[in-house]
């Protein structure tokens, strides 16, 4: 199964480590060249300038992810305002409208969420020239709420081409690279349907990289 790897993080791909290797440079030890890596677009953990060129120099792209969403956000039904706040962040970054690029809402594994949220979360993207992705908490055993509420998701928007997110599964985890594309979904969607799936993680110290992968390399135009 011809698959490509990424990572995503909170800390800087290019902070450099008590090793004397940057993080980029760990994780291509341990694992490969990371296709692309995921950083936050928003809140104190944000990519900078410096951070984007590193990972330019490297050909690796960046997936955008808002990080400082809250549960009682994500659980009301009225996603206009981080919608909005994603894409202020973005035009603010120099990310380029009508080009293809999602901004991930990441979704805890523990929180509740509404599928009303997602939706005007995804209409205001669109509006505004990007598209939506979502990551969450892909085991129904763990976490029943966004099977359910991703599922109304889809089926409400099931006929808007436009809508049709990115999706970002969390499970399961598997040691090293998957043999089989099989990251769980919520029930309305096949695992043929997941775009990406964190499916491990590389340590050091306290620093931690999810090992990220996706099935398509055309999912890498839907980063910058």
């Amino acid at each position: 199964m011809a698959i490509i790897f990424g990572v995503d993080s909170t800390t800087p791909a290019n902070k450099r480590l008590t090793n004397g290797y940057r993080l980029y440079d760990w994780v291509m030890r341990q694992n490969s060249f990371p296709a692309f890596w995921g950083r936050a677009l928003t809140g104190e953990d944000r990519i900078e300038e410096e951070e984007l060129a590193f990972l330019r120099e490297k050909n690796c792209k960046v997936a955008l992810i808002l990080r400082d969403l809250t549960e009682a956000g994500v659980s009301a039904s009225d996603g206009m305002e981080d919608g909005l706040r994603a894409v202020e962040a973005a035009k603010a970054l120099g990310v380029p409208d009508h080009a293809g690029v999602a901004l991930f809402a990441e979704i805890r594994p523990e929180w509740s969420v509404s599928h009303n949220w997602m939706l005007t979360f995804a209409e205001t993207l669109v509006a505004a020239g990007y598209v939506p992705g979502f990551i969450g908490n892909t085991d129904s055993s763990k976490n029943f709420n966004f099977d359910r509420q991703c599922s109304h998701y889809v089926q409400a928007t099931d006929s808007v081409d436009e809508l049709r997110p990115v999706y970002w599964a969390t499970e399961p985890k598997v040691e090293g690279e998957p043999e089989e594309w099989a990251p769980y979904c919520p029930s309305a969607l096949t695992p043929e349907e997941m775009d990406l799936w964190q499916s491990g993680v590389i340590r050091y110290g306290d620093i931690t990289a999810n090992e990220d992968y996706i099935r398509q390399e055309s999912l890498l135009e839907r980063m910058w």
